[in-house]
């Protein structure tokens, strides 16, 4: 009976080792799809990586852009100020001017008119 309780206990060794055996080529297989899971997921990490940089770059030329542009406004602010000031001064003198052609306007009629009294006053 010795003999018989060996042979199934050798029988249920044999299959637990063949079992083990069967687990270890699955986890083998396993171990090769994870290894190539972790090669994929280093080079997603690559790229993101890449991709953070790239935006980090874009990030500070619309920085610089923004800066720029608010310079630019800063002295066309300037600038509106500066041709309105003109503008002023300008639209002042021409006002002057137009008073004085008026004046000159009315003194040469008054001119005028006095040269027509004298040339017929002396028969001209």
């Amino acid at each position: 009976m010795e003999q018989k309780v060996e042979k199934q206990i050798l029988s249920a060794l044999g299959q637990i080792q063949e079992t083990l055996c069967g687990h270890t080529e699955i986890l083998e297989k396993h171990s090769e799809i994870l290894e190539s899971h972790t090669q994929k997921l280093d080079e997603h990490s690559q790229i993101l990586h890449n991709h953070s940089e790239t935006l980090k770059e874009h990030g500070q030329m619309l920085s610089a852009l923004k800066t720029g542009q608010e310079q630019l406004k800063a002295e066309l602010d300037g600038m509106k100020v500066d041709y309105a000031k003109e503008f002023g001064e300008i639209k002042a003198k021409f006002a002057d001017m137009k008073a004085n052609v008026d004046v000159l306007k009315d003194e040469t009629w008054k001119n005028k008119t006095d040269i027509y009294r004298f040339k017929n006053l002396l028969g001209f």
